[in-house]
């Protein structure tokens, strides 16, 4: 759950399409670094990643099945976003809202 909340709620502070400049990737031995050349990684796609890596490290660990780990990304999601809704109803100046990308691949502003 604690994953989910966190992720979710740097999706609605960072501005997910960001492509990160010039990533790279370690060497087979590990001594060096070389280009990355695929696809171009955004921010929403590593914090997405960084969230089923957690996610999977737990369920290797023999802590959760991974219908746990799915229920506890969602549940987390939906608490970030009341405790999001919630905030934004106490700014005094003029905000459109939090814009971010829910597990599941929906856009909604909170």
């Amino acid at each position: 759950m604690i994953t989910g909340a966190c992720i979710t709620v740097l999706k609605a502070w960072f501005d997910e399409s960001y492509v990160l400049p010039a990533p790279v990737v370690s060497t087979p031995d590990g001594g060096s670094l070389l280009p990355y050349t695929g696809a171009p990684l955004t921010v929403g796609g590593e914090l997405n990643k960084l969230a089923g890596n957690h996610c999977v490290g737990r369920s290797f660990g023999g802590f959760h099945p991974r219908s746990d780990i799915v229920a506890g990304l969602l549940l987390g999601e939906a608490v970030a976003i009341s405790m999001l809704a919630d905030e934004r109803s106490t700014y005094n100046e003029t905000f459109k809202g939090f814009s971010l990308t829910r597990f599941d691949g929906t856009t909604i502003t909170v």
